[in-house]
């Protein structure tokens, strides 16, 4: 994957990462949470159908409010696949979702020591 797209992504799982309000349960809802499990199927995508099969939120159990905020990311990840190609779909949403696992993580690391309000 070539550096801006990885760029790119980076920022999208920022971003998403910040607005998401409950990060646990987007993680470890029920011991493996929805990010996680779709982070580990993604990693079996060939084709962006196969991303829109993994990405429909509704396979997964989460909160609500978690549902909701993660709606909003899988239709940006959505818009921005739409004109790449397969390969380069699949490379994108796995360094999305990659880094989105990590941005979760830092963030429930910073609410525990205060840091978020």
């Amino acid at each position: 994957m070539s550096s801006p797209m990885q760029i790119e992504a980076k920022k999208v799982a920022s971003l998403y990462a910040r607005w998401l309000r409950f990060p646990e349960d987007a993680l470890f809802h029920g011991g493996r949470g929805p990010v996680m499990k779709m982070y580990e199927a993604l990693k079996t995508a060939k084709s962006k159908e196969d991303i829109k099969s993994i990405l429909d939120l509704t396979k997964y159990e989460m909160e609500k409010q978690t549902f909701n905020d993660l709606t909003r990311l899988v239709n940006e990840i959505f818009n921005r696949i739409q004109n790449m190609s397969d390969q380069d779909a699949v490379a994108f949403t796995l360094e999305v979702f990659r880094y989105f696992q990590i941005a979760l993580a830092t963030k429930l690391e910073d609410v525990k020591k205060g840091y978020w309000a």
